[in-house]
């Protein structure tokens, strides 16, 4: 009767092997194509538009005065 027990787990062991090993085989590829260091930046950087909102800011208080 504990036989089967054992069995049971070893063939669980088993599956979960082959289970994991085809995953790693899957994952194996890239996923992009190029890095994200590599690719182009198509958006301005946030702090260089603060940047220029302070500016304009700064010099419409200048100019309300």
């Amino acid at each position: 009767m504990d036989s089967w027990v054992i069995i049971a787990i070893i063939i669980a062991v088993v599956a979960t092997l082959i289970g994991n090993l085809s995953m790693l085989q899957k994952s194996a590829k890239p996923i992009r194509k190029n890095s994200l260091n590599d690719l182009q930046e198509t958006l301005p950087r946030a702090g260089v538009k603060r940047k220029e909102e302070i500016e304009q800011q700064r010099e419409h208080r200048k100019n309300n005065r």
